[in-house]
């Protein structure tokens, strides 16, 4: 429960202008514009030095950005298209107003990245012409903003975890109580302290409570810090919660990937292939849309309603093509074998299934031009599951396949916050001095997930929420 100023049980107590809880993306963003407008600004890590970076410390961190055409490569990706893109993945459910905001600041962001040293290449093949990756990676963004950081005279407090939000009379969040090596202490904010902590996925609990009983086996992709404290202490304290609680981010992985933390172990190259279950029987159109329209929601499946494993099936012709390798991230070499018999034997599933089940697919091809780049109506007729766009015959052996299951990235539910960041109240109202980045704000991503919207996501607000703060501190 929150507390108030000054209360019993704190070993120590200090004072910054600006207090940061979370050192991923969204919070190194804060803590960054923050310190750049002239704040005294204090970013508390829950991880050890070694193990900072929340969940973008695991991410490649491809973001999202409208541009202009041959900028960045590719076609113009507009405000407009990516708001419009946005909004019909959530189903019209985002908040339209926040949306709005990340669409039109998405651009100035990168800028403001590339000023601090970020260096860009392009992403994943096919999504090239609205998105880029640091070179260095999500590990590399952590390293280069904690080094921008805490060259401008920033504070960091490492193994230091918020419990309870510190509220004066008036109801003003004015800090925080944190665990640290120093003990319990206390850290008030003059102008403004932002919970950029994260969502509940590395919480086993809360996972079962919002998500159901199949979220405890999950494979967890990113940080095992990453645990809802920074949730559940706005919530206590008044802040409404706010979107899609029982829904989450997840994606395709190697089901041999590490439990936890196990980063980027996706294969987004399935529309190249088939998905196989463990009879030997398609269960998905794995060309419905482009891969980063999917690929959360062919894993949710895989996990809910496939038996929570599966196996992705490719022949020579699709392996052999340059955009195969840069597309998937499997953690051992993947089954192969010279014929479908060899191959079921291998996965353990019935070989006249798997037999049948690739017969009837190749029966079903239409004519067409195949193009990775487009939507192109190369499709199956006359079997279900359909497969959309991408359908070639898998005929060229030998054959290889991986299995695959879903993780968990972050959660959808987070708090109600307007376009400043700033974090609403279960009476509509403003909680003065309180804002969320990141993860822990609510609103934006319902059922689906579309790709590379997530770091942008924390960068547009922390940078937002860090000024907003700052310009509170000196008021």
């Amino acid at each position: 429960m929150p507390i108030p100023p000054g209360s019993p049980g704190a070993s120590a107590r200090y004072t910054f202008d600006v207090v940061v809880v979370g050192g991923g993306i969204a919070g190194l963003s804060t803590a960054v514009s923050a310190r750049q407008a002239g704040a005294q600004v204090v970013l508390l890590e829950k991880a050890s030095s070694s193990a900072r970076g929340g969940n973008t410390r695991f991410a490649d961190a491809q973001m999202r950005f409208p541009h202009e055409a041959d900028e960045y490569g590719g076609r113009t990706y507009t405000a407009d298209e990516m708001y419009s893109d946005l909004m019909r993945i959530s189903r019209g459910r985002a908040n339209p107003d926040l949306i709005r905001t990340l669409c039109e600041n998405a651009r100035a962001t990168v800028e403001w990245l590339t000023g601090l040293g970020v260096e860009w290449e392009p992403g994943y093949p096919h999504t090239a012409g609205y998105r880029r990756s640091p070179k260095s990676g999500g590990e590399g963004l952590v390293d280069l903003l904690h080094r921008r950081f805490e060259g401008l005279g920033g504070t960091v407090s490492y193994e230091t975890g918020a419990v309870d939000l510190i509220v004066d009379e008036t109801r003003r969040i004015c800090g925080v109580r944190c665990h640290s090596p120093e003990g319990v202490v206390d850290i008030e904010a003059r102008g403004g302290l932002i919970l950029a902590s994260g969502g509940f996925q590395a919480n086993v609990e809360m996972r079962v409570r919002y998500l159901g009983r199949f979220a405890d086996s999950l494979i967890l992709r990113g940080s095992r810090y990453n645990t809802g404290e920074g949730l559940n202490m706005a919530i206590a304290a008044g802040a409404a919660p706010a979107g899609q609680w029982g829904d989450y981010h997840s994606a395709v992985l190697d089901a041999r990937s590490p439990r936890i933390e196990c980063g980027v172990t996706a294969l987004y190259n399935y529309q190249m292939g088939i998905f196989v279950d463990q009879e030997g029987r398609r269960f998905l159109d794995e060309g419905e849309d482009f891969r980063d329209h999917t690929y959360v929601k062919f894993s949710k499946f895989i996990v809910e309603q496939a038996g929570g494993e599966a196996w992705c099936l490719f022949d020579q012709k699709a392996y052999q093509r340059e955009e195969f390798a840069r597309a998937w991230r499997p953690v051992g070499p993947p089954l192969e074998a010279n014929s479908l018999k060899q191959m079921a034997q291998q996965m353990g599933m019935p070989p006249e299934n798997l037999l049948e089940t690739v017969g009837n697919f190749n029966a079903a091809i239409q004519p067409g031009e195949y193009d990775l780049d487009r939507l192109d109506g190369k499709r199956t007729v006359g079997i279900t599951p359909a497969k959309s766009n991408w359908a070639l015959p898998l005929d060229s052996p030998p054959y290889i396949a991986v299995p695959v299951t879903g993780g968990i990235t972050f959660t959808f539910g987070g708090l109600k916050c307007d376009t400043s960041a700033r974090v609403i109240d279960t009476r509509g109202q403003l909680m003065e001095g309180l804002y969320a980045a990141g993860e822990t704000m609510g609103e934006l991503f319902y059922y689906n997930y579309p790709g590379a919207s997530s770091v942008i996501r924390g960068a547009v607000f922390g940078r937002i929420a860090g000024r907003a703060a700052a310009t509170a501190s000196h008021v």
